[in-house]
């Protein structure tokens, strides 16, 4: 893993210097930074399958530049068929870009950042893997252009404006869609995107059709057995693809299924005992989960590390994190998520293994069959009464916004990011919210999956799930997690072979075997039967219980005084609410945006 960072156009070389230096804890092996008439441009490199190797960053050939942040696991193959001996994976790229042009990513499998430079040409092309795991920002400036791994670098070069009615997204999904951002300038390339900008015309951007291959695939399994025995394969690939042969790495294990199976896997390549890492609660039993990921650890033989996270660890972790995020995430797994990677990094692991991407890819949330039961309500009789009777009698619960949605022929399905309804958002911003206004964000994704031969509703929760709550939440948190721990995060079920896999079996099966009966035939073998069928808990912890216990939300009121973007009786409702344990995963957005806003402006 690595920061990349260009500008192409005018620049003073004082603020390139300090745009460069922001991006320094992403890679703390090697760094390089080009400065030239026509722009500047380098990286800092996480060594990690180019460990003990030289720096070949940025690659200039031809008048060209190639800037790349992440792995191309499969770049040796592509050596052989572009027919070169003993390429890195950064020329693999430049002589994929020559001979395939902007097309030359479908070649490609793993995660990625590439810019292509062609300084003569006075232009910037940018790509990002389907998945979303590398991200990539970018500034149209006057007389310049720019991009960085992090928005952070790009604010050397002009101050943050607040892009206010994009909180609107933020509380909606716990995070801004790409192209959006926070702030009115910045923007994020889309997920599987790929843009060209130019010096000679800046203001405009070419964007190129998404790489998205997954409504493409073709439906080839149709009965359990087969379909378990196809991921089973394109699992043990993908995880053989990710394990380093050159540093050390270990599985981060919850002891849920989807980590307990990666870290069996994954064992089956090691000659010795794997590492594993989980956290818990002292004192907090509903949320604790480490007896479970010991007892798979002992299965497996592991070199199990355990930690516990406290009241004062999460508020350590989350000043330090604080001041290193470029927009605030409603995502409270990110702070012990963090403090794990470190205590990690601290055992001297580079690279982590982890189950993200089973859930959204395999049906594994109860709600996906709660919004398959609710789409069945928009058929019912009288359909356009029940509309209007719900409309006179609303309510702040999401389940009056799902048959609201139904009853009015809107997709229902936005996301299981989904946080704030439109009804929630409109009381509590100082801002008139649109009724369907959180459609907008999403609307490509909904066009794409229309135009599409897929109409079944596991296919839409899988695709949408990987594109906003996997790439703009989940990954998001990740890539800023494992940055600052100085941690590689591999996540083999998000591999182009598996998700390919998974796409070719029936969205029929798939729902009828949810929540995740596909991969717990597979798991029979290798794992324990309690670990395969045990309750799903989700990472959770009493996050809302230490805010509340230390008078946490009276920043919610120090924030509304200066920027007045909140309504004060919904702010009362939800703080009071929280006291007794509901809407919890509503008020922790809200409490990192007014501790982010505070520290930004």
């Amino acid at each position: 893993m690595c920061a990349i960072f260009g500008i192409l156009g005018s620049y003073e070389p004082s603020k390139v210097e300090e745009a460069f230096n922001k991006l320094r804890h992403r890679g703390l092996s090697d760094r390089r930074l080009v400065l030239e008439k026509a722009g500047a441009w380098g990286m800092h490199r996480l060594a990690i399958e180019s460990a003990n190797e030289p720096l070949n960053q940025p690659f200039e050939s031809n008048g060209v530049v190639v800037l790349f942040n992440g792995e191309i696991y499969n770049y040796k193959s592509l050596a052989l068929e572009l027919n070169i001996e003993g390429s890195s994976e950064v020329e693999i790229i430049f002589r994929a870009w020559q001979r395939w042009g902007k097309s030359f990513v479908e070649h490609l499998r793993g995660m990625y950042a590439i810019a292509i430079i062609e300084p003569e040409l006075q232009r910037i092309h940018l790509f990002r893997d389907p998945v979303g795991k590398k991200p990539l920002f970018y500034l149209l400036g006057n007389g310049y252009i720019a991009f960085a791994s992090e928005a952070k670098a790009l604010y050397s070069f002009k101050p943050f404006f607040l892009e206010r009615r994009n909180i609107v997204q933020y509380l909606g999904f716990q995070s801004t869609i790409a192209p959006y951002t926070l702030d009115k300038e910045i923007k994020k390339l889309e997920i599987g995107g790929s843009v060209e900008l130019s010096l000679t015309n800046v203001g405009k951007e070419i964007h190129y059709k998404p790489f998205d291959p997954w409504l493409d695939m073709p439906i080839e399994y149709f009965d359990k057995g087969g379909a378990s025995k196809a991921l089973k394969e394109a699992l043990e690939e993908s995880i053989a693809l990710r394990i380093p042969s050159k540093v050390a790495w270990g599985v981060l294990l919850s002891g849920g299924l989807d980590s307990s199976l990666v870290a069996s896997l994954a064992s089956r390549y090691s000659t010795k005992p794997i590492d594993t890492f989980s956290i818990g609660y002292d004192g907090y039993k509903s949320f604790d989960e480490r007896a479970y990921a010991q007892k798979v650890a002992k299965y497996l033989g592991a070199n199990h590390h355990s930690y516990n996270f406290t009241k004062i660890d999460f508020f350590e972790t989350l000043e330090e994190l604080l001041s290193y995020l470029d927009e605030p995430l409603g995502d409270p797994a990110m702070i012990p998520l963090l403090f794990l990677m470190k205590k990690a990094k601290r055992e001297g692991v580079d690279v982590l293994l982890g189950g993200e991407g089973s859930d959204e890819l395999l049906l594994g949330y109860r709600t996906y069959r709660e919004f398959n039961a609710v789409e069945q309500a928009s058929s019912l009789p009288y359909k356009r009464w029940l509309k209007n009777y719900f409309r006179k009698h609303p309510s702040q619960n999401k389940e009056w916004e799902w048959y609201k949605r139904a009853w009015s022929d809107e997709p229902i399905f936005r996301s299981s990011a989904e946080l704030y309804t439109d009804l929630q958002l409109n009381r509590l911003l100082k801002q008139n919210v649109r009724d369907g206004q959180n459609l907008e964000p999403i609307t490509p994704y909904i066009d794409r999956f229309n135009s599409s031969k897929r109409s079944y509703g596991a296919d839409w929760y899988s695709y949408l799930d990987l594109k906003v709550l996997l790439a703009e939440v989940y990954l998001l948190k990740q890539d800023r997690v494992s940055m600052l721990a100085g941690i590689e995060a591999r996540s083999p079920f998000l591999d182009r072979g598996v998700i390919e896999t998974i796409f070719s079996i029936s969205p029929e099966l798939r729902m009828k075997t949810s929540p995740k009966g596909i991969l717990k035939e597979l798991a029979k073998a290798l794992l324990p039967s309690e670990i395969i069928h045990r309750k799903k808990k989700g990472l959770n912890y009493p996050f809302i219980e230490w805010i509340l216990e230390e008078d946490g939300v009276e920043v919610l009121y120090r924030v509304q005084k200066r920027f007045k973007l909140f309504n004060e009786e919904q702010l009362d409702f939800l703080t009071s609410k929280a006291n007794k344990g509901k809407f919890r995963q509503h008020l922790f957005p809200l409490y990192l945006l007014a501790r982010w806003l505070e520290l930004k402006l």
